[in-house]
């Protein structure tokens, strides 16, 4: 038996409007790595709502993985019960400030030193036109495009502010042994201070960018070069470009733990 004239348009229609309605297809992990005794990253994904943060525990300090995972469970209840998007900004920003103070909490009960984390957070609007960026600390936000990796996040780290506050050209002369010693040096964190400032930008988004989510055991391993190669040579697959990164990391050494999100914008049409 088959359907009514009616039925059938309504079919047509509705399959139109289905591939029409953006998606942000992605693949995520998180490793420990061979050297490292346990995995302090975390991460957080919620692909129906287009949100995805990463956390990585600060590696010198008393318990770094639950710092992480205190940030990330905070992000994902504060961007609950509201689809407004200028609203789920200001609920992450807030969420992450309480979780700065849950982890103080957690730290001054423990009787810990020192206890806190990264963090970096990707929004996408509803109609994956624009997004959000938030972070505090090194993990990073990269966006791949037309061919290249851009960087769209700013480390806070005493090199990142040194690279933000000075001419290219005067680094040199100012620094004249380099200042990768400064990398890793983190000015702002999440649980560090009594009150935590989360850096955000606002970004363009096309059809067809593709994002990586990710904690220094990324970078510091890949590389640009190297995370441009596994992009390219991914076909706008998420999961091979995790795949791709993933190996460059570990044929690296892996020293640190490594995660990461690798999302792609697929409006249909």
């Amino acid at each position: 038996m088959t359907g009514s004239p009616g039925m059938s348009i309504i079919t047509g229609i509705i399959s139109r409007l289905t591939r029409a309605m953006p998606r942000v297809r992605f693949h995520s992990l998180s490793e420990k790595g061979p050297v490292r005794r346990e995995n302090q990253d975390n991460l957080y994904v919620s692909p129906d709502k287009r949100l995805f943060c990463v956390a990585d525990g600060m590696g010198g300090g008393e318990g770094g993985a639950k710092a992480s995972e205190i940030v990330c469970r905070a992000i994902a209840a504060g961007d609950a019960g509201t689809d407004d998007f200028a609203s789920r900004l200001r609920g992450i920003d807030a969420s992450i400030a309480a979780a700065n103070s849950d982890i103080r909490e957690f730290a001054r009960k423990a009787g810990y030193h020192q206890m806190a984390t990264t963090v970096s957070a990707l929004l996408f609007d509803d109609n994956a036109e624009s997004a959000a960026i938030g972070y505090v600390g090194d993990s990073r936000v990269y966006r791949y495009r037309g061919g290249k990796m851009s960087l769209l996040t700013h480390d806070h780290t005493v090199a990142g502010e040194i690279e933000r506050h000075t001419m290219p050209q005067d680094l040199p002369e100012r620094f004249p042994g380099g200042i990768d010693r400064l990398s890793h040096i983190l000015t702002r964190a999440v649980g560090i201070e009594e009150g935590v400032c989360t850096e955000w930008r606002k970004i363009d988004v096309q059809d067809g960018d593709m994002y990586l989510v990710c904690t220094d055991g990324v970078y510091d391993m890949a590389g640009p070069d190297a995370m441009e190669s596994a992009f390219a040579s991914s076909r706008k697959s998420c999961k091979g470009v995790v795949a791709a990164l993933a190996k460059k990391i570990v044929d690296a050494g892996a020293v640190d733990n490594y995660t990461m999100i690798v999302a792609r914008v697929d409006r249909g049409g």
